[in-house]
C-alpha cells in the first residue's frame, strides 16, 4: 500500500471499519487491508481520494457487493459459488433483453465469467474485469453496463456485413442501454427512477380488485400463512398460493407498462428502477394494504 492509500485508510478508518462490517466481508475471510485498499481505489477512481468528497463516496458504496467482488477476484471458491447462484439467472435475463433473443444473449453472457476472474493473463499478470468494479452501484447494475457495452461493440464489429437499414437503430438502442446502466449514475437520475417506481407501484396496487389487495395484505403486511389466509377467505391453501402468484405477476406487468408507456423508460432503465427501489423505496404497507379483519 503506497503512502497516499495509507493516509486515506488512516483518515477514514472508522468508515472503513463500518463498511467492512456492513458488507459482511468476514464471511469470505477477506483481509481488512484488502477491503480498505478497494475503498481507496473507489475513491481514487472518482477523483476523491485526496479528501474532497471522499466521505460521500464511502457513504455511497454498496459494501456487500464490493466485498463479494473482491472475494471473487481473489478466487475464493465460496464467493464464486454465491456469485453464480445469485447473479447468473439475472445476468442471463439482462443479456437476453439487451441482445433481443436468447441465443445471442447466451453468446453475450457466457464469455463474461472468464473475464470477470481474469483467466487471460497479460504481461504475466492476471487482470480480472472485477478490478473495474468499485461498488458505486449494485454489482448487477454494473454487470448490465458491461453487457450493454459489449453488445454495442458486437454491433459495430458486425456492421460491415449487415445492411445499413436497422443497424443504426440497434446501435442506438444498445447505447441507451449502456448509458442507463453506468457504474456511477447521477443522483438526480436515481431519485427520478425511484420516484417513478413508487408512483407506478402505488397505482398498480390501487387498481387491483379488493379481494386481491386483501390477499396481498394478509400475506405481506400481516405475514399470515397460506393456510390462515385460506381460512379467512374460504379458499384452499393451493388456491391462495396460485392467486398470490397471479396477482404479483399482474402488479409487475402493470408497473412495467406504466414505466414504459408513461415514464418513457427503456428496458434497462426499468431494470434500474427495480434495482434502486430495492434499497431506496420505502413501502408503507399500512397504506398500501387494508386492515386484516
Amino acid at each position: 500500500m503506497d503512502a497516499a492509500a495509507a493516509e486515506f485508510c488512516t483518515r477514514y478508518a472508522a468508515a472503513i471499519d463500518r463498511l467492512y462490517k456492513d458488507g459482511n466481508a468476514a464471511r469470505w475471510n477477506l483481509d481488512r487491508d484488502a477491503f480498505a485498499d478497494a475503498l481507496y481505489r473507489a475513491a481514487a477512481a472518482s477523483g476523491a481520494a485526496g479528501g474532497v468528497g471522499a466521505q460521500a463516496i464511502l457513504d455511497s458504496i454498496r459494501a456487500e457487493d464490493l466485498a463479494l467482488a473482491i472475494a471473487c477476484k481473489l478466487g475464493i471458491g465460496a464467493a464464486w459459488e454465491h456469485f453464480i447462484t445469485t447473479l447468473r439467472p439475472n445476468l442471463y435475463s439482462a443479456a437476453r433483453a439487451i441482445a433481443g433473443d436468447d441465443m445471442r444473449g447466451r453468446e453475450l453472457a457466457d464469455p463474461l465469467w472468464a473475464d470477470l476472474y481474469g483467466l487471460e493473463a497479460r504481461e504475466g499478470r492476471r487482470r480480472p474485469l472485477l478490478d473495474y468494479y468499485h461498488g458505486r452501484s449494485s454489482l448487477l447494475t454494473w454487470l448490465r453496463a458491461v453487457l450493454a457495452q459489449r453488445h454495442i461493440d458486437y454491433i459495430r464489429a458486425s456492421g460491415r456485413t449487415e445492411p445499413l437499414e436497422g443497424r443504426g437503430e440497434r446501435a442506438a438502442d444498445a447505447s441507451q442501454a449502456a448509458a442507463a446502466a453506468v457504474d456511477d449514475p447521477p443522483e438526480p437520475e436515481r431519485a427520478r427512477f425511484v420516484e417513478a417506481m413508487g408512483q407506478a407501484m402505488a397505482a398498480a396496487l390501487a387498481s387491483l380488485a379488493p379481494r386481491d389487495r386483501m390477499r396481498l395484505g394478509y400475506y405481506y403486511r400481516h405475514q399470515m400463512s397460506l393456510k390462515e389466509i385460506g381460512r379467512l377467505l374460504s379458499e384452499h391453501e393451493s388456491s391462495v398460493s396460485r392467486k398470490l402468484a397471479h396477482t404479483r405477476a399482474e402488479v409487475k406487468s402493470r408497473v412495467d407498462r406504466a414505466l414504459r408507456e408513461d415514464g418513457k423508460l427503456s428496458r434497462e432503465q426499468i431494470a434500474l428502477c427495480y434495482d434502486y427501489a430495492a434499497g431506496d423505496l420505502p413501502i408503507d404497507l399500512a397504506r398500501a394494504f387494508p386492515e386484516a379483519k
